[in-house]
Formats: C-alpha cells, structure tokens, sequence
C-alpha cells in the first residue's frame, strides 16, 4: 500500500471519528431537550392532577390509597397525611361497605365501574380525622391504571358530590309518598262519604229505603246497585224505595241508572219505588223524553213507605198500622 493511499485513510478515518463525535454531541443535546420536555409534561401532568377542580384518587390494586389531589382532600374533608398509606377502599369496613370490594375486581379485569350514589364515614375509617358536619353523598368512576407495556399497576377513581342531587330525589320521594298517603286517605274519606250518602235503611221486615244525595255517576250507581242487592239478599226484602231528594240533578244518564238498578232488584223478586221527584226534576224528565214507567214512583217518602206496606200486606191506619186480616 503506497504512502497516499495510506494517508487517505487516515484522513478519511479522522473526518468519521469528527463525525461521530459530532453526532453524539448532537444526541447529547437531542437527550437533553427530551429530557426537559418529559419533565415539563411530567410537572405539567402534575399541576393537572393537582389542579383539575375533580377529586381525583390513586389506589393500589388492593385497595390502599397512594394518592389524591387537593379536590380530592377538599371533598372528603380529610388531610392527605391522614388519608394517604392508610385507608383502603378494600379493607376498610365503611369503604368496603359502599361496595368497593366488588369494584376493585372488576377493574383488576380491566373494566371501568361506576359505583352508584353512597355516603363514607370518613371518622369511621380514620378516628383521627376530621369528618364532617353533615351527610355526603358520592359517586365515583373506578378505571384501571396501567404502564406502558400494559401491565395494570394501579386503580383511578373519579369523585363527585352528588349531595345536593340526592337531597333532591329524596324530597321529590318524600313529596310521592305523601301524595300517596293523601290520595290513599282521600279514596278511604271518598268512600266512607259515598257510603254515608247512600245508606241502605230498613224500615221495616222485609222494607228498605236508600235515601241518594249528591251526583250520581257511573261508579256510584254501580256501588248503589251492589249495596242495594246484598241488602235485599241479607235481609229478604221485598219492597225497596229510592229517596232522591237529595239528587241535585238527574238527567238521561242518571234516570239510566235508576232504571238499571230497579231492573237488577227486580229479578232477586223485590218491587222498586222511586220517592222524593221534586218539579224541576219531574220537567227535567219530560224534557229529555225519560221513560220511568218500569219504577213505581211517589210524591214522597212518607207515600212511599205507605206504598210498602200495603205491598206488605199492611193498612195504614190514623195512628199506626195493622195487618190486613
């Protein structure tokens, strides 16, 4: 090898060797800028998590907590040196009680969980803390935490005070169920009234009156037709006389359900007489072409109960009544 062709090498070597070196130095510098950037987004994820006004919490895969940020320690009223390295979600019985036990297994398969509204006695758990003055009520999102190759290391959770919502469906709870108990205790007032205003009274053996008052409409007819049939029944009556005095209006409808409820005493073998039509009921009935000529009808109550007894087989005399002979 000539001396030329052996200084060339050299040369060529040499201008590798600056090569190299410059290229390390520029992966110094390159290093050196990463590293500045992996610390700012570290310090910069850590003002974050510090920061976000969203209680956020660390846990260990067995529960014990690592770590929390100030809305975290803010929420739950307990210092960070009392709360982290000592409770565990886990373990600790007013935790374990909220249901986390069942949560943390989940996540350790990798699942997110919501773990519905709850309430954490924090005194009960740490004695040395500070608790709280009132009722809180939570509600937290587990997640599972993992590092860069996938293995899960640790548990996330997300808290929420949902205080003010829950407050809010337990009154709109206990405006139910006082609604309830009202329209519970207006249905009983209801029915004790429609009893009271519909009464069956025996006048005699064998006699029933029912003096009607108020309206009268298809659920109160029914009602007056049922009381009316195990009266007859009960009592083995034969006459029934049906006082609508009270009646406040009786039109198409209601003279409809006069009719029916004579019709069904009728086939149990009692006779019906309707008492008490007043004149504007009377011109009302002639009006809409009513026709009440199935029901024996009388002036009043008095005729009526006379109209009974003679069906009875009574005459009624001036001062009381005898038995025909």
């Amino acid at each position: 090898m000539s001396d030329d062709t052996l200084e060339t090498l050299k040369a060529r070597i040499a201008d590798l060797e600056r090569q190299v070196s410059a290229l390390q130095v520029e992966n110094a510098a390159l290093k050196e800028r990463l590293g500045e950037a992996d610390n700012e987004r570290l310090a910069a994820n850590q003002l974050l998590f510090e920061q976000v006004p969203i209680a956020l919490c660390i846990f260990r895969t067995d529960g014990l907590v690592v770590s929390t940020n100030a809305a975290g320690e803010a929420m739950f009223g307990v210092s960070r040196h009392i709360l982290l390295g000592r409770a565990n979600a886990v373990t600790d019985p007013s935790a374990a009680a909220t249901g986390t036990p069942r949560v943390f297994e989940e996540v350790r398969r990798g699942n997110a969980v919501t773990l519905p509204a709850y309430t954490y006695d924090v005194k009960g758990t740490l004695p040395d803390a500070e608790g709280r003055e009132r009722v809180v009520w939570y509600e937290s999102t587990y997640f599972p935490l993992r590092q860069p190759d996938g293995t899960l290391s640790h548990v996330g959770a997300i808290t929420h005070d949902v205080t003010a919502h829950v407050e809010r469906q337990q009154q709109l709870e206990a405006s139910r169920q006082e609604i309830l108990a009202a329209e519970k205790e207006l249905a009983a007032q209801r029915e004790t009234i429609t009893a009271l205003s519909s009464p069956v009274i025996q006048v005699w053996e064998g006699i029933l009156t029912m003096p009607l008052i108020g309206v009268i409409d298809a659920q109160r007819a029914a009602r007056i037709t049922q009381d009316l049939l195990q009266a007859i029944v009960r009592d083995r009556s034969g006459c029934v006389i049906l006082d609508i005095t009270g009646v406040a209006t009786v039109d198409a409808q209601v003279a409809t359900y006069l009719l029916s409820a004579a019709r069904a005493c009728r086939l149990l073998g009692c006779e019906v007489a309707l008492v008490g039509v007043g004149t504007n009921v009377a011109q009302t009935i002639v009006r809409l072409g009513v026709d009440l000529s199935e029901i024996i009808t009388r002036a009043n109550l008095q005729a009526g109960i006379a109209w009974a007894f003679e069906r009875s087989g009574f005459r009624v005399v001036s001062r009381g009544f005898a038995e025909e002979p």
